[in-house]
């Protein structure tokens, strides 16, 4: 088996085929256009609903659930848990906490790849990959050179001063 429990809420690719829908009518045609695309599952580790193993009372009602019932959220491949389990697609991330020794050592095939983590607010793997993309980002911005940019600058200056009230060509 390969389960992981999830630590924090996430979005993750299910084997469940999680879809979005949208719906127009064609102005010329008149006939209903739909398009769908699968969509990423949310997973609320607070919220019981989405919880695979369930611990003391929990009872869901209008008013939320029991506040003595808790339980979690446990993850796996196809094929390799429980069938209470939610089946996912793609790679573990370091927000998944491994349940037995397979998990762990899928888990650690991938410590190179999770080891960059920057001091972040919540400290979780996801925003250290924005905030490492961001700086990325960045520092191609900063490394851009735009040719006759300050040129371009100079002359807008000087339109703008000609253009102002009370400006006198001298003759």
């Amino acid at each position: 088996m390969a389960r992981w429990k999830l630590l924090t809420c996430m979005y993750l690719n299910t084997a469940d085929g999680t879809e979005w829908e949208y719906r127009e009518v064609d102005g010329a045609t008149g006939r209903e256009v739909r398009k769908r695309r699968r969509v990423p599952r949310y997973l609320d580790i607070n919220d019981p609903g989405d919880w695979t193993n369930r611990f003391g009372d929990v009872g869901i009602s209008r008013g939320g659930s029991s506040p003595d019932g808790q339980g979690e959220i446990i993850v796996c491949w196809e094929g390799r848990g429980k069938p209470s389990d939610v089946v996912f697609l793609g790679d573990p991330t370091p927000d998944m906490s491994p349940v037995d020794d397979e998990a762990k050592e899928i888990s650690a095939s991938f410590a190179d790849r999770w080891r960059y983590k920057p001091d972040t607010d919540d400290g979780s793997y996801t925003q250290s990959q924005i905030s490492r993309i961001a700086a990325q980002a960045q520092d191609r911005v900063d490394k851009v050179e735009v040719e006759g940019l300050a040129e371009l600058v100079a002359a807008i200056g000087t339109l703008v001063e000609r253009t102002a009230p009370g400006y006198r060509l001298k003759a």
